[in-house]
C-alpha cells in the first residue's frame, strides 16, 4: 500500500509539471489539536504545523494538488521527560470547485505519515516498554519512528485573492509491529488543524 500510494503521488507530481504551466503555490500556517481516545490526546500537545500545496491541473469539477504538511507536537505525559514529536505527511488533495460560491474551497486528501518521536530519557524511574535498544538512565534519548496511511478532509475559505483561512481533520493509522499491533489506542492519531494561508 505504501509503494502504490508513494507511485501515485510521484506519477501525478510528474504528469502536472507536463501539463500546467500556470504553477499555483501556497504555504500555510496552523495549530494541529488531537482529538479521540488515543495516546496523543494524552501524551502530546500540538504546537505549530505548516503547509505546502502545489495545484498541478485544474478542471470543472476539481482541483488536484500536491501537498506536504509537518505539524509538531510537545510530549506532556511525564514530568522529567522532554521532548517531541514530529508528523510528516505527503499527500494528494482533491479540491472541489463550486460555481456558486467560489470563496469556499472543501477538498479530501489520501496520502502516507511518518510520526517521529525523540525524547529524554534521562529519568531512570521512566519506563518507556521494552525498546530496542534498551535505555540506559545516563541521558540517552528515546528515539522512534512509526508511519501509516493518511486521509482527512477540510475546507478552505477565501478572504482576498491570496490569503485564506482553513480547517480540517486528518486521520492516520500507524502500521505498527508486535503487541502494539491491532490496538486502536497506539496505531490511530486524529487531529484537527485550524490556520490560515497565502496563494501566490
Amino acid at each position: 500500500m505504501k509503494k502504490f500510494i508513494v507511485s501515485m503521488f510521484l506519477l501525478s507530481f510528474f504528469i502536472g509539471i507536463g501539463q500546467n504551466t500556470d504553477r499555483k503555490f501556497e504555504i500555510g500556517l496552523h495549530f494541529p489539536l488531537s482529538t479521540g481516545d488515543n495516546f496523543m490526546v494524552f501524551a502530546y500537545d500540538g504546537l505549530i504545523g505548516l503547509d505546502f500545496r502545489y495545484q498541478f491541473a485544474d478542471t470543472e469539477l476539481i482541483s488536484p494538488k500536491l501537498a506536504f504538511s509537518v505539524d509538531y507536537f510537545n510530549y506532556n505525559f511525564v514530568d522529567d521527560v522532554n521532548g517531541g514529536a514530529f508528523v510528516l505527511k505527503p499527500k494528494l488533495i482533491g479540491e472541489f470547485n463550486l460555481n456558486s460560491l467560489p470563496q469556499f474551497k472543501p477538498y479530501v486528501s489520501l496520502g502516507w505519515s511518518v510520526f517521529t518521536t525523540s525524547l529524554n530519557a534521562a529519568n531512570a524511574n521512566f519506563d518507556f516498554g521494552s525498546p530496542n535498544p534498551v535505555i540506559q538512565p545516563n541521558g540517552d534519548r528515546f528515539n522512534d519512528t512509526q508511519n501509516g496511511i493518511n486521509w482527512g478532509f477540510g475546507a478552505a475559505y477565501d478572504l482576498t485573492e491570496t490569503f485564506f483561512v482553513e480547517v480540517s481533520a486528518d486521520f492516520i493509522k500507524l502500521d505498527l509491529d508486535g503487541n502494539t499491533s491491532g490496538n486502536r489506542y497506539n496505531e490511530n492519531i486524529h487531529t484537527v488543524n485550524m490556520g490560515v494561508g497565502l496563494r501566490f
